[in-house]
């Protein structure tokens, strides 16, 4: 697993704890979703430079089928944030926070996962 900052420890543990029914696939399918929406967005904003446009952004933009390229990221995201033994330490480190600390980190953890969305709309209506 990767070393990871604080706030990416913090968004491990609040996702994995989102849900108990199913906290692996919680944080996986999260992450997966939130660093795709990423992705498009840097494509969506690289797009307006015609050269890197032509070569390779358009076409990977006007893919008939998108998950084509989810899927790698779910099997990539499985092998670089899956580690049982290092998400112990993460509910550890995090088990005791304030709830002042617990309100702001939640309201960090939507900021995050919401302005990849935000961000790709707004773009697409400045195109």
């Amino acid at each position: 697993m990767l070393p990871l900052c604080k706030f990416y420890r913090y968004l491990i543990y609040r996702l994995y704890h989102f849900s108990d029914d199913t906290p692996v696939i919680n944080v996986l399918v999260t992450l997966s979703i939130a660093h795709y929406f990423l992705l498009l967005d840097l494509l969506l904003i690289l797009s307006s430079f015609p050269d890197l446009d032509r070569c390779f952004i358009t076409p990977f933009l006007k893919m008939k089928n998108p998950l084509l390229v989810i899927v790698p990221f779910f099997i990539a995201h499985y092998f670089l944030f899956y580690n049982k033994k290092k998400w112990n330490a993460i509910n550890v480190e995090f088990r005791d926070e304030s709830p002042r600390h617990k309100k702001i980190g939640l309201i960090l953890v939507w900021t995050y996962l919401l302005i990849p969305e935000v961000l790709m709309v707004v773009v697409a209506m400045l195109k």
